[in-house]
Parts: structure tokens; sequence; C-alpha cells
């Protein structure tokens, strides 16, 4: 992510990926449990706290910022290019804290915060960037308070009714030249599969449409 998200591509971002952004996220925001969220002020004398993990040009901090408006809200990202952007709407945020930090597998994904920090983490077009994603999410489930919730969103190919084996490999190569941080594409079954590796619970899980090759996928864990 540090050689992709720079210099004109992360001041573009957002023009470039609006379509795109505008579905993913709507479909992130979609899957988070309100309702437990809002139980936390009443139960727990607190405000709820997020982090968004990869959280870019922080478009998913503003919509939370406005769905859940009594929440501490707290984004890292790896590119401090990214995080300039998030910072032009959101600098003068009370409630909303931007950091850099890489994502890695160690004891609490690498993340400068304290256990149970969290009741809500969300991942948004991130995941195909994780080298270890069972050590991540291990990681991540450590941030959550008990029964915390995970919301994870990424994309996965279109099924197509031709033998797609040499095609998705050549399209693998093509993202991988262009954006050299790529890992890999997982389906929601993959997704699922290693969120249970991960000790987490899956409660919720969908597909929705993107474009002609990519489908999207979403699904909510529990700690």
């Amino acid at each position: 992510m540090r050689t992709y998200y720079t210099e004109k591509r992360a001041t573009s971002y957002n023009r470039t990926w609006k379509a795109f952004s505008e579905k993913t996220l709507a479909a992130t925001c979609s899957s988070i449990d309100l309702t437990r969220l809002q139980k936390v002020a009443q139960t727990r004398e607190r405000s709820p706290r997020i982090l968004d993990v990869a959280s870019g040009t922080g478009l998913l901090l503003q919509l939370l910022a406005h769905l859940i408006p009594q929440a501490e809200l707290y984004g890292v990202d790896e590119s401090q290019e990214m995080l300039a952007q998030a910072r032009l709407p959101l600098g003068n945020h009370p409630r909303v804290h931007l950091a850099q930090a890489v994502i890695k597998g160690g004891k609490m994904a690498d993340l400068p915060y304290q256990p149970a920090s969290f009741d809500l983490i969300t991942c948004s077009n991130a995941f195909h960037y994780l080298d270890d994603p069972v050590a991540v999410l291990r990681g991540l489930a450590v941030l959550l308070v008990p029964q915390g919730q995970i919301v994870i969103e990424d994309y996965a190919r279109q099924t197509f009714p031709f033998p797609q084996k040499v095609f998705w490999k050549a399209f693998e190569w093509f993202i991988k030249r262009v954006d050299p941080q790529h890992i890999r594409a997982y389906s929601l079954t993959e997704a699922q599969t290693l969120c249970q590796a991960a000790g987490l619970q899956v409660m919720a899980a969908k597909h929705f449409s993107i474009d002609l090759l990519w489908q999207g996928w979403v699904l909510r864990a529990e700690s």
C-alpha cells in the first residue's frame, strides 16, 4: 500500500473510485448491528468506540460519523498521503482520531491500542492486502470488547460461464502489476473460514454486485 496509495493516486482516490466506494461502503454500513452499538451508551455509560482498519481517505469514517454521531472514531492506515486526504474533511472533528500504522499479524495486529478497546472494528476493501489474514484477525479480535463486532468487506471475482482458471490467473497478474501490494482476492466462503480459524463467530454474510468483473461481499463476526 505504501507504493500504490501515494502522491496522485492518493489525491485522486475519491474521484477515481467514487462509484466503487459508494457501493462497497454502503454494504459495510448496512451490515453493522446498530442496535448493539446504541446499547453501549445505555449499559456501559460511555460512547461506542469504533476502529476503521485501513481507513484510507476516511470515506467510511465520514459515513460512520453521520450514522453514529455519538461514537468515538479511530482510523489507521499505512499511507500518510491517504491519511492527509482524510484529514481534510475530518481533521477538526472532535470525535475522530487518525493514526499511521501498519497492520500485521502480531499481537493486537501491531496496532497502538489496548485490548478490549473497541465495540466495532471495520475493514473495507483491504482484506486482499493481508499476507496472514488469520493472524491479523486474531490480533483484531483482542482489540474487541467481549461480544464486540467486526465487519469486513472486500471484492471477489464474478463467476463466468466459461473456464476461469487461466483467465483469473492472468487477471490477478495484471492487478499485481498495477498494485504490487495486492496478494489475493478471497471469496466470501474463504473469508468466513478464515474468521472461524481466528476464533470469530460469523453472524451474517452476503454478496452484492459491483460490476461485470467483480462482486462484493461483506460479513459481520463477533469475538
